[in-house]
């Protein structure tokens, strides 16, 4: 009786790990490329948001952020096994190097911006979100 216990144990534990690692969503490659007409040396910041709620001023907040050196009036951005789903991406450029985006007193920013679909306007999470899913997915944003 022993054994059929052990064995039935040991299969729980089996398929209980079977079920986890079923529930585990695929994940893909997320490549941002950055233009910067107008600098060409120092750091932008991307910050890749899976909801609404820190798009786009909230970029500490976001599950995703990096800093990337600017080279040649560009930067790259790859962010690597990230979950299939909704995401948006706001970038700048970090002009005084304090590492946050500067708004004047009306709420506009005063270092470039940009935000993905390159959506012009006020940045609204409908007008920027895309599905991310497949092997692969690239980004062009244009900072302003």
């Amino acid at each position: 009786m022993k054994v059929y216990l052990v064995i039935l144990l040991y299969l729980l534990g089996v398929n209980q790990f079977e079920v986890k690692s079923n529930n585990e969503k695929p994940k893909t490659t997320l490549s941002v490329n950055i233009i910067t007409d107008d600098f060409s040396n120092g750091f932008v910041y991307v910050a890749l948001h899976s909801k609404s709620d820190t798009f786009p001023k909230k970029g500490s907040e976001a599950p995703y952020m990096k800093r990337v050196k600017i080279s040649g009036k560009k930067s790259n951005v790859i962010f690597s096994k990230i979950p299939y789903g909704t995401y948006a991406i706001s970038a700048f450029y970090d002009e005084n190097g304090n590492g946050k985006l500067d708004y004047n007193i009306l709420g506009i920013p005063k270092e470039s911006a940009g935000i993905s679909n390159n959506y012009s306007g006020f940045p609204k999470w409908d007008k920027s979100k895309f599905e991310l899913a497949g092997s692969s997915f690239t980004q062009i944003i244009k900072l302003k």
